[in-house]
């Protein structure tokens, strides 16, 4: 027996435990059965155990208020020992049916275990046996007034069921034993049984998506959808976890709906641009194949929305044009095109002109067919050929030919650094000789530069009539003299 105890108060323990909700009785019908032992109390002095069950209808008129029916059928039973004048019969056995109205009052309404107190009033119809089995008296059947009262409580094992148990008493008048004394029948009984209910009310969370049926008709959701925009996410999830519009299946209007962007694919469902490159989210995933996390998906320097939608460069790859250089280096460092691996159109790409030291963005640098000769450190060379106009430091256009080979020269050995030297004949004052050789060496120097060789590769300088490599006798002789040379000094 106790082992069967313990098994029954851990089922209903598991019952408890795994309870739905709490739920509103307000407005719903409700029925019920019930059934438990009885203990019938009269004049005669041994009582015995009987049994009843009874069914139950019930509507909630209030929060805490329910109001309702019950009929039932009690097996009421009492022994006589030893026998009395009085008290004739040694076993009474009143077989009874009783219908009543009643009022429950719930003292935690809404709650998933809530306490109650009932009473009511109604009748009793009962017929008498005797331990023959014949009736006592003979043909004997009455009527008596019924008034119930006690004390319960309710748990809800599922949204519309609980269970029920309850002690109560039930007053009787004198006579259902035959036994007019003076004092008033009853029975003590307690009752266990199983309610179901059926209706709804604001309290209620019908689809069971976390808001209350009030909540959700206040708000103009659908009480019997637990998802009312359909966008994957349920009401309560997007009310008090995501923040989300409810009535709207994509929130920050970005063309995912609300429930793809935080189960699928990450991203904010409150920000049309989670990741603020000023693409929008469905753009980097349906069209653009971006990374909507990320505001530069290749790294390259360039967020996904300066590539697309200003410099027009794929932001899937680092080097749009694949000339080495990595887009923001060449919008931002070295100005050239990341659209175009050759942005001088001088038939060297970009990366190979920056990285030999020329100008990717003049092409008059650009990479000859083959190297040419290489000056060696500590030698000079005299750039036949380089002249200008007299007592002047303009280049004349006979010596652009000389002045490219220099250029090509320096540009396929972009590691060399030379010094410029210009140099003068004797004729005039030696001041004057050292300041226009040196305004012929930064001439030359300013030609290389305009056409992409670095200024930090180049030192110019003027020694007017010193290091004469001819006499200065004859006019031949002191042309020869006035000349420009490269010293490579690197």
């Amino acid at each position: 027996m106790r082992h069967h105890s313990w098994v029954l108060l851990l089922g209903i323990a598991t019952l408890l435990r795994g309870s739905v909700s709490a739920q509103s009785l307000e407005d719903k019908l409700s029925l019920g059965v019930r059934v438990g032992p009885n203990l019938w109390i009269n004049d005669l002095n041994d009582r015995k155990v009987g049994i009843g069950v009874e069914g139950i209808v019930r509507y909630g008129v209030a929060r805490n208020l329910i109001f309702g029916g019950a009929i039932g059928y009690e097996s009421l039973k009492a022994r006589q020992f030893p026998l009395t004048q009085n008290i004739p019969v040694d076993y009474i056995h009143a077989k009874s049916l009783h219908a009543s109205v009643d009022l429950w009052i719930h003292l935690s309404p809404a709650s998933k275990f809530s306490p109650y107190l009932y009473f009511g009033g109604g009748a009793m119809h009962y017929v008498r046996k005797d331990g023959a089995g014949f009736g006592y008296p003979p043909g004997a059947s009455d009527i008596t007034v019924y008034i119930p009262f006690g004390v319960g409580f309710e748990a809800f094992v599922g949204k519309n069921a609980s269970l029920v148990f309850d002690f109560g008493y039930r007053l009787l008048d004198g006579r259902t034993d035959n036994f007019a004394s003076g004092k008033s029948d009853s029975y003590p009984t307690a009752k266990f049984g199983y309610t179901m209910y059926f209706g709804s009310n604001d309290e209620d969370d019908d689809d069971a998506d976390g808001v209350k049926n009030g909540t959700e008709r206040m708000m103009g959701l659908d009480p019997t959808n637990p998802d009312t925009d359909g966008d994957g996410l349920t009401d309560g999830e997007e009310l008090y976890i995501y923040k989300t519009n409810p009535l709207q299946s994509d929130t920050d209007g970005d063309g995912i709906k609300d429930g793809d962007e935080v189960w699928r694919f990450q991203t904010d469902p409150l920000k049309p641009d989670t990741d603020g490159d000023g693409l929008s989210d469905y753009d980097e995933i349906f069209k653009y194949n971006t990374d909507p996390l990320k505001a530069d998906t290749d790294k390259d320097g360039l967020t996904d929305g300066e590539e697309i939608l200003t410099y027009k460069t794929d932001p899937l790859n680092p080097d749009s044009d694949g000339d080495g250089i990595g887009d923001a280096d060449e919008v931002f460092t070295y100005k050239t095109d990341p659209l175009n691996k050759d942005s001088d159109g001088g038939g060297v790409d970009d990366g190979t002109e920056i990285a030999r030291g020329g100008n990717p963005l003049v092409p008059y640098d650009d990479m000859p067919a083959k190297r040419g000769p290489e000056l060696e450190v500590g030698k000079s060379m005299v750039l036949q050929g380089v002249t200008f106009k007299p007592w002047s430091a303009e280049i004349t256009p006979e010596s652009e030919q000389v002045l490219q080979k220099v250029l090509e020269m320096l540009t396929l050995y972009p590691e060399v650094e030379v010094e410029i030297r210009g140099y003068t004949d004797n004729a005039g004052p030696r001041t004057r000789n050292v300041q226009i050789s040196s305004e012929r060496a930064q001439a030359v120097k300013r030609w290389l530069e305009v056409r992409g060789i670095y200024g930090s590769r180049l030192v110019a300088k003027g020694f007017g009539p010193d290091n004469p490599i001819a006499p200065n006798t004859t006019e031949e002789e002191r042309a020869k003299n006035r000349r420009i040379e490269l010293y490579r000094i690197k």
